[in-house]
């Protein structure tokens, strides 16, 4: 028996307690004391399935066929062989979240070491709602999570707790048994809005209009006005008394989602609900998906230069780079404008390191298969909560750590990944300190088109599917209004076009979304395309995080 924890690119972290017997694993939550007994979620099990042992195996692309490698040697030699005309050539290269874990900064640090080698600035995650509370608070930290005990409020902006956080769910149901009141904001009604209290389908990247509204309502604001504020937002003078009253008798808690972020006035938003819970005496109640490593010192992996992550697959298809290196990421699938990513990838020799195939890996001209985190010994915090765990190694396959130091064995290089013991640790974390004086309240653009929404599903983490998972998925939800006008009924064709391109999707009519707002499940194929073909890309306001969902589309019954 043995610990271990899923670093797949969720927020919670799970613990896990693992049986092995005749080559088979079982798995057990570890308990925590806001989760006692523990549990594994049903996401890890699935995709626990799907990686140990997938009987995957390297490949390199000669005379346009894949030619297999067929052990872990002869893939690093021909691998050391394909880089060896790239040492002085300018190469750009991408790290995904892959299994997370701390040690994956190997490839870091190996391809640092390359002359010409550009990382990447800026970033599809949670770069826009750290730089706003690094603005705001001077520190990326959330208060222990058994504050919400405090509480007798608890309101998710944006944050699916059910499909993207599930330990966290686990507790709100806990809570909201002991008496805490739950409201869930959200421009889609998914089964989050189960669990509260009070569901408010706000207009999508208003949180911030809202939250301003509020503090205008309680006295700490003035110079606004509500009433259109409210309009803008799409939240009813009942709702808005509602949460008003909440703020007043008790203490509130605030926990922001990523999707929030992900506008182009996305970091104002995280900014004003900052604001909100400091002028409301909860800055102690306030949660959002920080870094999972900022507990550890950076490894010492210093690029030539880096490009700005919204140029990365104009770059490619501008031949800007001589090579790309992917490890663990799924750009074609999950970046914006998938149609330049796929003409980028097929112009740019590319080299993918990852344990699973995927869209990018389809075009690669090189494909290392590594172990994944079965595979690796490791350590990591959580994206939301304090906890953080190490393992060992469950399975005898190539770890990404085992191959980078074999790989910079062959090529002369020195890889210096310290062990975890000798890994520095930042033992002083500042505390949150408010220190905004003036803030702007940015508005969302508009449009006389649909703004399209693209969310994370419950049975599926991100980009890592099963094959056929996507099917009974490949829908565009659309609002019963809205559809009317346009004549679409469930289950029609519907072409989806944006500024980067289109796809198709099948129509399913709902009221569970905002009027003026389509929204589909994000990383998996459509009937024809993936729903980023229709997404430009674009930055925030914060300059550094992707505007995914600041996009408007056009819709046509096929």
């Amino acid at each position: 028996m043995t610990n271990f924890f899923c670093s797949k690119d969720c927020p919670d972290l799970c613990g896990v307690r693992v049986e092995s017997a005749g080559g088979r694993h079982s798995f057990h939550g570890l308990p925590e004391k806001w989760s006692d007994p523990g549990f594994v979620c049903a996401k890890f099990r699935i995709f626990a399935e799907r990686e140990i042992n997938n009987g995957l195996k390297s490949w390199q692309l000669v005379d346009g066929a894949k030619r297999p490698l067929l052990s872990d040697a002869e893939a690093i030699e021909a691998l050391a062989a394909f880089l060896a005309p790239f040492r002085d050539k300018k190469i750009l290269y991408l790290r995904g979240s892959g299994s997370l874990a701390y040690n994956m900064a190997c490839w870091d640090l190996l391809f640092a070491g390359f002359n010409n080698c550009w990382g990447v600035s800026g970033g599809p995650c949670d770069d826009t709602g750290c730089d706003a509370d690094g603005a705001d608070f001077g520190a990326l930290i959330n208060p222990e999570i058994t504050n919400l005990e405090q509480a007798d409020t608890i309101i998710l902006y944006g944050k699916n707790a059910r499909s993207t956080s599930q330990h966290l769910y686990a507790y709100l149901k806990t809570l909201k048994k002991q008496g805490k009141k739950i409201i869930y904001l959200d421009p889609v009604k998914t089964k989050t809005a189960g669990l509260a209290d009070r569901y408010i389908m706000i207009n999508p990247a208003c949180d911030g209009l809202l939250a301003c509204a509020l503090l205008t309502g309680l006295g700490h604001e003035n110079g606004h006005d509500i009433g259109p504020l409210l309009a803008r937002a799409g939240v009813s003078q009942d709702d808005f008394e509602y949460l008003l009253a909440c703020l007043q008798n008790g203490r509130t808690a605030h926990i922001k989602g990523v999707s929030i972020q992900r506008h182009g006035n996305g970091m104002n938003a995280y900014r004003w609900i900052n604001r909100l819970a400091v002028k409301t005496g909860s800055m102690d109640l306030l949660y959002f998906g920080h870094p999972s490593k900022r507990r550890w010192e950076k490894p010492d992996a210093v690029f030539a230069g880096r490009i700005a992550v919204e140029r990365l697959a104009e770059a490619l298809a501008k031949g800007e780079f001589d090579l790309y290196v992917n490890v663990a990421a799924n750009p074609a699938m999950t970046y914006p404008d998938s149609n330049r990513w796929q003409e980028g990838l097929s112009r740019t020799p590319t080299l993918v390191i990852d344990t699973n195939h995927c869209r990018t890996a389809e075009q690669a001209d090189f494909f290392l298969k590594v172990g994944g985190m079965f595979a690796q010994s490791d350590f990591m915090g959580s994206y939301f909560f304090s906890h953080e765990y190490a393992r060992d190694s469950l399975t005898s396959e190539l770890s990404d750590v085992a191959a980078a130091r074999m790989l910079a064995d062959r090529l002369g290089l020195d890889l210096r990944l310290k062990e975890q013991a000798r890994v520095g640790r930042i033992a002083d974390v500042p505390q949150r300190e408010y220190r905004t004086g003036a803030l702007p309240l940015v508005m969302p653009e508009t449009s006389d088109r649909f703004q399209l929404l693209t969310a994370s599903h419950h049975g599926y983490i991100n980009s890592q599917i099963l094959a056929g998972m996507e099917q009974g998925l490949q829908v565009i939800h659309v609002n019963t209004v809205d559809a009317a006008r346009l004549g679409i009924s469930t289950g029609d064709d519907v072409r989806v076009s944006g500024p980067a391109g289109a796809f198709i999707a099948a129509a399913l009519v709902t009221d569970g979304i905002a009027p003026n707002t389509v929204m589909c499940w994000k990383n998996i194929p459509m009937k024809e395309g993936v729903s980023n073909c229709a997404i430009p890309a674009q930055v925030t306001d914060s300059g550094s995080g992707l505007a995914y969902y600041t996009v408007f589309v056009d819709l046509h019954k096929v």
